[in-house]
């Protein structure tokens, strides 16, 4: 196994790991701030690595893999971090209909 394959487990265990811990380290409040603020900043990064695709320093290789590598990151945290806030909210804000017992 090389180190681009070791790489892509690392970063799969990272991300794995990140779904299901990094919530519960913060506050619902600093979850929500947190993620509403990754999210579009992600898919900016992403939107602005495509416009400047023609520009010299981005038509390195290395440059186009960091560039995607800290947008997706950043998508993807945002992402787990608002799932996680989103059903927390409609748990506490909506809770389940009572039934009548006969």
């Amino acid at each position: 196994m090389d180190w681009s394959k070791t790489g892509e487990f690392l970063g799969a265990a990272v991300l794995i790991a990140a779904l299901f811990l990094f919530p519960k380290w913060f506050s619902f409040r600093s979850r929500a701030i947190a993620g509403a603020a990754l999210f579009p900043i992600g898919w900016a990064g992403i939107f602005s690595g495509l416009a400047l695709g023609d520009q010299r320093f981005m038509q390195a290789e290395i440059v186009a893999w960091i560039w995607l590598g800290v947008s997706g990151t950043a998508i993807i945290l945002g992402f787990t971090l608002l799932v996680p806030v989103f059903l927390e909210w409609r748990r506490v804000h909506h809770p389940p209909k009572r039934r009548n017992k006969n």
